[in-house]
């Protein structure tokens, strides 16, 4: 192949390449397999506080402050029993994409985890949303409607 031809051709193999790496990626070859368990809250006052027992752990969580959608609040866990290396809190509506909100809960000086959240808010005008809190090998999902 003469040196002309290579820079014709190189295009074409950059299409290939990108290529790949997007299949690669839609097929999942980069992701850790998520082997969280599912886990649905009953709780009807977040505000108060919850608990909940899952396999022996008990967890209690809750939030703080005003629960309003672009008004800060506070979200924090605890599991006495057992010390938690890492704890995701991220929100979601059913049948709406709310964007990117990942927060991490980082422990105060009692070793309750907490985080400071701002909720986006709903074109539509929706109040209904759903906490995700991912702590070790668990995804709890906690329902809440928020104040106007």
């Amino acid at each position: 192949m003469n040196r002309h031809a290579w820079l014709r051709a190189w295009p074409l193999g950059l299409v290939v390449l990108i290529g790949l790496v997007l299949w690669a990626d839609q097929a999942g070859f980069w992701r850790t397999p998520n082997t969280a368990k599912d886990v649905q809250a009953d709780c009807a006052t977040p505000e108060r506080g919850c608990s909940l027992q899952v396999d022996g752990r008990m967890i209690r969580f809750g939030m703080q402050g005003e629960l309003k959608s672009l008004a800060p609040f506070q979200i924090w866990l605890e599991m006495p029993d057992s010390p938690v290396a890492k704890a995701e809190a991220r929100f979601t509506m059913e049948g709406m994409d709310m964007g990117f909100n990942l927060y991490r809960l980082r422990p105060d000086a009692q070793g309750v985890l907490r985080a400071t959240v701002t909720l986006p808010i709903c074109v539509t005008g929706r109040r209904d949303w759903n906490m995700i809190l991912e702590v070790e090998n668990l995804r709890i999902n906690v329902p809440f409607v928020t104040n106007l």
